[in-house]
């Protein structure tokens, strides 16, 4: 029989050519911690609550810690378990990490990586430390040795007896001498930032959408699993906020949708939420905003992020049709697998039926989105009449007298316009009345009710616009009067001729909310 002889260029393959983000090999220890503590809850080591998941970053020392009090392993099976490269006993179906291979990923960012574990009952630690630097050189030596024999010559098993301190049951990692090329691990902020979404924690409660979210996935008999995980003493959230900035200004989630996606034959592969608003554009392109960060649909599988916010992009018709929206898409068929680094499932069969589900979901959220700009521009056109008057009477008297009959014709114009959009906009409105039920209907009910009341045009006159109010006298406020007085003025007399209605009390605090501004 042929010889097999695995190279040690496999063993570098699966460290430094797992990931494309030096953070990713913490999304990888805090997945096994996940399973492990899973195991204890089912074995009644722990109860519902009592998990805990701790990363520490000392960052004098460029170290890293990650600790849970899961299972462990014990001291019968820690070296054969550890040994045991890409051979696993985890479950494909239950389970978040099962390839055996993503524990050896912390080995491409340290120079001495240690694993260390004991289980209830036991008095003695087990642990397993690899010589990491060394490992990476003869990773550029080219050297044509066995996987199998650079690793054995690298690898160090040792037992000690355990403190009284000492937890009763854990597993932990610590990466020891974080090489300078990976300084981003000992960054608590950008840590903390990334697993905000990555990690499998509970929504922040500046979220205020989060209890629909647990009542939508406990009626489809969903658990969205989530666990108490700290970085350097703070517990982390899903850093969702009902807040959002946009391109045109500030807005805000103002409810949540869900939707099941099935397969051709009729079975639930997943099931997502998505914050409704009123799109007053993509959300900010500005990567240190906090709605940049949130931005997107995010796959999740075991509650764990697969992928990035921009993993399902080419599932819009449109570039930035992604870019209006947040929620996740919760994987439910076990089938649908995270590829080994996680940033995508496997393409397979079950994976094909997702994303043709999603593609028919994201033509619901592209109408959506044109649906809110058309209402838009509506009520663009209807306050433009306004916005013309306000613009033309800050001029200079001079120009006002000078271009009197141009901007009459404009207005003239506008007014038709506006009276048009108006007619359009009532449209709009009836047809999201009849449907009140449906997202876009939703959208576009709330960008109405936010605009404030135009006065329409007379019925059947939408050619013909109310007649201007008289002006003033063309000698008042006079010449001599200053120039910032002047203006006031004319603020004033625009806030009385457009709210003919006000009088009294309603008026003056009409022009101090206005000149307040």
């Amino acid at each position: 029989m042929t010889e097999v002889n695995l190279g040690i260029t496999l063993v570098e393959i699966v460290t430094s050519g797992l990931y494309k983000n030096s953070l990713d090999i913490i999304r990888e220890y805090i997945q096994n911690s996940c399973d492990a503590i899973d195991d204890a809850v089912k074995v009644g080591i722990l109860r519902e609550g009592e998990e805990k998941i701790t990363v520490i970053i000392d960052e004098d020392n460029r170290s890293i810690t990650i600790e849970d009090n899961g299972t462990g392993i014990s001291a019968l099976t820690f070296q054969k378990k550890l040994s045991d490269i890409g051979k696993s006993d985890k479950s494909l179906e239950s389970d978040r990490g099962f390839r055996g291979i993503g524990r050896l990923g912390g080995l491409a960012y340290c120079k001495t990586l240690i694993f260390s574990s004991k289980v209830a009952g036991e008095k003695k630690i087990s642990t397993l430390i690899f010589n990491a630097e060394k490992l990476r050189q003869e990773f550029w030596k080219g050297t044509k040795r066995s996987a199998e024999s650079v690793l054995i010559e690298n690898m160090k098993f040792e037992t000690f007896d355990a403190a009284p301190d000492t937890p009763e049951h854990f597993f932990r990692v610590e990466m020891i001498d974080i090489v300078d090329t990976n300084k981003d691990l000992l960054d608590v902020a950008k840590v903390r930032e990334y697993l905000s979404f990555v990690a499998p924690v509970t929504y922040s409660p500046q979220f205020y959408y989060q209890e629909l979210i647990y009542k939508y996935a406990a009626e489809i008999g969903f658990k969205i699993t989530e666990y108490k995980i700290e970085v350097d003493g703070e517990q982390l959230v899903k850093n969702y906020k009902s807040n959002v900035r946009t391109k045109s200004g500030e807005d805000e989630i103002f409810g949540v949708e869900f939707r099941d996606l099935y397969d051709a034959d009729g079975k639930l592969i997943a099931w997502l939420w998505f914050g409704l608003s009123t799109i007053k554009g993509i959300l900010s392109e500005a990567h240190d905003t906090q709605s940049y960060k949130m931005r997107g649909l995010r796959m999740r599988s075991g509650n764990i992020q697969i992928g990035d916010a921009e993993t399902l992009k080419e599932l819009f018709k449109e570039d930035r049709g992604w870019k209006y929206f947040i929620g996740e898409i919760h994987a439910v068929d076990k089938n649908l697998r995270p590829n080994s680094k996680r940033d995508d499932f496997e393409e397979d069969k079950a994976y094909n039926a997702l994303k043709a589900a999603l593609k028919t979901c994201f033509v619901e959220l592209e109408d959506i989105y044109r649906a809110a700009a058309n209402v838009r521009t509506e009520q663009n056109k209807i306050n433009a009449p306004d916005k013309s008057e306000r613009e033309f009477k800050e001029k200079s008297l001079a120009y006002q007298k000078s271009h009197e009959a141009t901007h009459e014709a404009e207005m003239l114009m506008l007014k038709k316009n506006a009276a048009k959009a108006t007619d359009k906009l009532e449209k709009f409105r009836q047809a999201a009345e009849a449907t009140p039920e449906t997202a876009k209907s939703k959208v576009v009910l709330r960008i109405i009710g936010n605009q404030p009341p135009v006065v329409s045009l007379p019925t059947g006159t939408d050619t013909k616009p109310h007649p201007p109010p008289p002006p003033p006298p063309k000698h008042f406020p006079p010449s001599t009067w200053r120039k910032d007085l002047r203006r006031l003025y004319h603020a004033i007399e625009s806030i009385i001729i457009d709210n003919p209605k006000l009088a009294g009390d309603k008026l003056l605090n009409k022009i101090e909310a206005v000149l307040a501004k």
